[in-house]
């Protein structure tokens, strides 16, 4: 889980989710971002629903079946994000 950079409190996964878009320590109100490297890792985590879409192709499922699946991918990943979340007091380039 996320710990503040700035009072070194870990954030919990609710206040996490409640924070993503925001990213606002709970405890001191500190604006904080996301850190390079959790970027990288939370890019290539993305990246799976793309992987998933030649399967449905080639299984030639509906699109039905290929928007409930995108959904739930959805679901999976932003549930697993708070748990590769790192937090930075100021905003670090990509390189």
């Amino acid at each position: 889980m996320p710990a503040c950079q700035n009072c070194g409190k870990p954030w919990s996964w609710g206040q996490t989710i409640k924070t993503l878009f925001k990213l606002t320590c709970p405890y001191c109100g500190v604006k904080q971002y996301e850190s390079a490297s959790s970027r990288m890792k939370s890019s290539m985590f993305m990246l799976i629903p793309l992987l998933l879409l030649p399967i449905n192709v080639w299984f030639q499922l509906s699109f039905v079946m290929v928007a409930i699946t995108a959904f739930l991918l959805v679901a999976i990943i932003l549930a697993c994000y708070p748990f590769i979340l790192e937090l930075s007091n100021e905003k670090e380039p990509y390189w």
